[in-house]
Order: structure tokens, then sequence, then C-alpha cells
């Protein structure tokens, strides 16, 4: 067999072994049309998060333009289509239209962690006015570039 047959093989293990060391990025865009029902709301709001191999899961969002100040957050499982049950809650500041979360770090069980890495998992906002979520995102894994990998010196 020759080497260059080989070599797209050799380059697809490579990059998965650098994510799995280096976690898994996800990414959702939130917003009501993404609710289950859709609702009305004209507020936005982005989520970025990181599942490493051990459950635990490292999360920054920003959101704003609510009509009505939050009442929560909080991380769920299910798909697009389902609403489904809360796993988590977040620690956003409630009584407020814009808000963001910094690295709030969780430990995920087993199934989370399984099931945001199939991307079944959102993140839901819920404010007065739509006490079931204003905006909502799915949580997507990304795929990995080459650059993602640590340089020779920070593998020491």
């Amino acid at each position: 067999m020759n080497i260059r047959h080989c070599l797209p093989a050799l380059l697809l293990l490579a990059c998965c072994g650098q994510a799995s060391a280096a976690g898994l990025r996800l990414h959702a865009i939130l917003n009501g049309g993404n609710v289950i029902s859709a609702t009305d709301s004209k507020a936005t709001g982005e989520a970025t998060a990181e599942l490493e191999a051990n459950g635990k899961v490292r999360i920054n969002l920003v959101f704003g333009g609510l009509a009505s100040d939050v009442t929560g957050a909080s991380l769920h499982t299910g798909t697009t289509a389902e609403n489904g049950p809360e796993a988590m809650p977040l620690g956003v500041r409630k009584n407020q239209t814009v808000g963001s979360l910094v690295d709030e770090q969780l430990e995920l069980t087993e199934d989370v962690a399984r099931r945001m890495r199939d991307g079944e998992t959102y993140i839901v906002i819920t404010t007065i006015d739509h006490p079931a979520g204003a905006i909502r995102g799915q949580l997507l894994p990304q795929p990995v570039r080459l650059g993602d990998e640590p340089e020779e010196e920070e593998k020491r």
C-alpha cells in the first residue's frame, strides 16, 4: 500500500487525537425561533462551551434584547425538535434584559455529557413574558481546525 493512500487516514487520526485531548468545542446561537413553540422575542444570544473527557464543561454565554427581565437560564437535554428536561441551572443574573456568563464550570453526568457530544443539549433563557423560554440555542459540536493544536512548547 502506498503511503499517499494512508496519509488522509493518518491526518484524520491526528486531528481526532488532538480534539479529545483539548476537549470538544461547542457553539450555539440563541433566538426566539429556536424555542419550541417559537416565540416572537427579538432577543439574541450566543454560547460557546468546551466539554472535557471527564464530563466537565466550561460555558460562556452572552445575550441581550429581551423585552422582559430574565427569570433564569438552564442547560437541557434534547434535540432541536423537542423540549427536554433541565440538566443544570446556569448562574445568570436575574431581573435584567441583558446578561452573560464567563467560564461557568459544570460537572455533567455521563448521560448528559454523552448527549452533549451528540449535539443533544441546548441552553434556554426564561423571562417574565416567556416563562417556558424566550430564546434557545442548540449546543452543536464544532469541527476541529488544524490550527487548534497547542504549540510544541505548550505540550511539554
